[in-house]
């Protein structure tokens, strides 16, 4: 047997026992454990390796994971101090300020789109503690700056590595200005003329987008959505239901080729608008000579910022025309063109003497517009019209139709005047909780116009900038009379004109009456050396403290611009 055996062996190859017992002792070392050394090793080779790659698809990304963790992180945070920690903290006001500053660091932090928000926080204000409102508004201020090595890649991407001599005579590497999405260089562009083949130099802005915004303005707002989502369960506040909107037109406003079409079609509107205003003739769109979706190289034109109040006074430029001319043209959009600049601050608005030395308003950034359906544009004109009479039945028919509930609130936030209709004065026993004033307003969600987003954003800069410059005009009227005369424009025939504007010499005495009173506050104003408002006694301080004791008596903190 033992021979046999050996007999076998003697056949079997040397290099199949090699193997055999190697897989023996690859067994045995199996069932050896690692030593703790080994372990810790492998694991720290593992995680730094991870983090590496994190971390360099990170920077490839432009931060977009850092700042998705930083955003997420801070949001939550605040979610949780008001959901469940509100009781450690002293006071509510306390609670603000620690949440305000925490937010507030993120956003800078993050920059971007994050900055976008922030302001329209800070122009939305009245909705939020005093903390929020004083220290957001600083976001106006504190723009980001790319580096010229930065842009000049980002250019040469959109144009070709020999742009800066192709098609500028010169360009300027610091920017003379920045905002949350862009930045903008003063240059000299080459203007080629086909039909005699001379080349022209221009005077021209080129806007150009921040560089990381490409990459980061998918993700941020995924965060903004989820975030949205996350708030609403937590605070029981409506919020999620219009972020997808929000999020959509903030994606447009990032597309410099759509920002294109927005200035070229407001010029035409205004070129080709049928009313002839004198106030009309005087507004301007700069000139768009090329774009693309990082790029947009508009006409360079000089001017003062409405930002900018006392210079405008210094150069002798006339407020009360100027905000005639900035209500109207945004009137006019809202109204009757359907097509409405939804960021009309005063940074993107300049005054100018042309050359017959003649005031012009001048319109700028054109990123953001919201276009609205024929039906919502007479809604919203009868509403006005409505609003303006007192007239409750017609008010509460169009809050339905839109699915919301308090007529009072809803008048008030429409034409930023304090709208009671049934004479009571506010009292302390109407206050409730933020939450059930949003549920009480917001009956159904579904029904919820969400282009009145925008639209009361536009509202509440118009109100802003005509109170800043002392009440010059009265906003109210000629809001109002542009939405009668759109619907009198919407008359299907003659009979039906004839019928509608019988109907509306009611509301025409009504401007009369409307506009005493206003020249009877305006006179007492400039008697009282208070033409631009240092005194707050113009129609808009008046409109305003009213509505801040309105707001006061159901939980609202409204604060003026100049407390915050």
């Amino acid at each position: 047997m033992i021979s046999s055996s050996r007999s076998f062996l003697s056949t079997v190859s040397p290099g199949f026992l090699r193997c055999q017992r190697q897989l023996s002792n690859s067994s045995r070392a199996k069932l050896q454990p690692k030593s703790p050394s080994k372990v810790f090793r492998n694991l720290a080779v593992g995680g730094t390796l991870t983090g590496l790659s994190v971390y360099g698809l990170d920077q490839y990304y432009d931060k977009v994971i850092s700042r998705s963790f930083r955003a997420v992180r801070a949001l939550l945070w605040v979610a949780y101090q008001y959901s469940s920690n509100a009781s450690s903290y002293d006071s509510m006001h306390d609670l603000h300020d620690i949440a305000a500053e925490e937010l507030l660091k993120m956003i800078e932090a993050n920059k971007g789109l994050y900055i976008k928000l922030g302001q329209a926080i800070a122009n939305q204000g009245t909705l939020f503690p005093i903390e929020y409102q004083r220290r957001f508004n600083r976001l106006y201020d504190n723009a980001p700056v790319d580096k010229w090595q930065d842009i000049d890649t980002l250019l040469k991407k959109n144009f070709g590595s020999d742009y800066e001599t192709d098609m500028f005579h010169s360009i300027e590497h610091t920017p003379i200005a920045s905002a949350s999405i862009a930045q903008v260089h003063r240059a000299v562009l080459k203007v080629h003329n086909e039909s005699n083949g001379t080349v022209e130099n221009v005077d021209v802005a080129v806007k150009v987008q921040h560089p990381y915004v490409e990459n980061q303005i998918n993700v941020d707002l995924l965060v903004y959505r989820l975030i949205t989502k996350v708030y609403e369960r937590v605070f029981d506040i409506p919020m999620a239901f219009f972020s997808s909107y929000v999020s959509s037109q903030l994606e447009k406003e990032t597309d410099f080729v759509n920002e294109q079409r927005n200035t070229e079609k407001l010029e035409f509107l205004l070129e080709t608008d049928t009313s002839k205003s004198k106030y009309l003739q005087k507004v301007r769109v700069p000139k768009v000579y090329t774009s693309t979706r990082q790029v947009l190289i508009g006409e360079w034109i000089d001017g003062v910022s409405l930002s900018d109040k006392d210079k405008l006074i210094d150069q002798g430029f006339d407020l009360s025309l100027l905000m005639t001319q900035y209500l109207q043209s945004l009137a006019k959009q809202i109204f009757e063109y359907g097509f409405v600049h939804s960021d009309p601050h005063p940074g993107n608005l300049i005054a100018r003497f042309n050359d017959k030395n003649v005031q012009e308003l001048v319109i700028l950034d054109h990123g953001l517009y919201v276009d609205l359906p024929m039906k919502f544009r007479n809604e919203y004109s009868r509403l006005f019209e409505s609003i303006f009479q007192f007239n409750r039945s017609g008010i509460k028919e169009i809050a339905d139709s839109w699915g919301i509930g308090n007529v009072e609130v809803f008048a008030t936030l429409v034409q930023l005047r304090p709208i009671k209709m049934d004479g009571d004065s506010p009292d302390g026993n109407s206050k409730q909780d933020i939450n059930d004033l949003l549920h009480d307003f917001l009956n159904d969600k579904s029904k919820f116009p969400l282009e009145l987003i925008f639209i009361s954003r536009t509202m509440r800069m118009m109100q802003n900038l005509n109170q800043t410059y002392g009440s010059p005009v009265n906003r109210i009227s000629i809001l109002t009379k542009e939405s009668v005369s759109a619907l009198l424009k919407d008359s299907k025939s003659r009979k039906d004109w004839f019928i509608q504007t019988l109907k509306f010499l009611p509301v025409r005495f009504a401007f009369f009456l409307n506009d005493l009173a206003f020249w009877f506050i305006r006179l007492r104003q400039v008697l009282l050396g208070d033409r631009y408002g240092g005194k707050k006694i113009g129609l808009e301080d008046y409109l305003e403290t009213y509505m801040k004791n309105t707001a006061k008596s159901v939980g609202i903190e409204w604060v003026d611009e100049s407390e915050v």
